[in-house]
């Protein structure tokens, strides 16, 4: 009998243990990792004037599960100023990268990047391709008035 009773707490305690270590199991199960989105990969400022500020600004959402982490921004050149609103993105939400391209001392096309470095397990490091052409003059079409 004492054998029985030994074998049915045996067993009891095995199913208990197996039963916390599933529910522990279910528990910690992972959840979808951090995934940085961009609004958009690269952006065209188009025609500016000589010593012209454009800006943009992108949005930056977070489409995992957890807390997106933006852990540093960097440009190609010293004439690309960005800021952003958040540096801890949570799962679902967004945040505004402002980039402003000072083109003071530039003349005719210009490229130049931002990187955007993030605990996105996946793609850690993402680019923006930046473009711009500085012209001297906007030039306007003659109207002729008589047609």
């Amino acid at each position: 009998m004492r054998k029985k009773i030994t074998i049915f707490l045996l067993i009891g305690a095995i199913i208990i243990l197996g039963g916390i270590l599933a529910f522990s199991n279910f528990q910690n199960k992972s959840l979808l990792p951090p995934k940085l989105i961009l609004s958009e990969e690269e952006w065209d400022f188009g025609q500016v004037l000589p010593d012209a500020k454009p800006e943009h600004i992108f949005t930056v959402t977070n489409g995992g599960e957890e807390d997106l982490v933006i852990e540093r921004i960097n440009v190609s050149c010293g004439c690309i100023k960005t800021s952003i609103t958040a540096t801890r993105i949570p799962p679902g939400e967004s945040a505004e990268l402002e980039v402003i391209y000072d083109t003071a001392g530039y003349r005719g096309k210009d490229q130049r990047h931002v990187r955007i470095y993030s605990n996105d397990p996946a793609i850690s490091t993402r680019r923006i391709d930046l473009f711009v052409e500085i012209i001297e003059e906007f030039k306007v079409p003659y109207l002729d008035s008589n047609n």
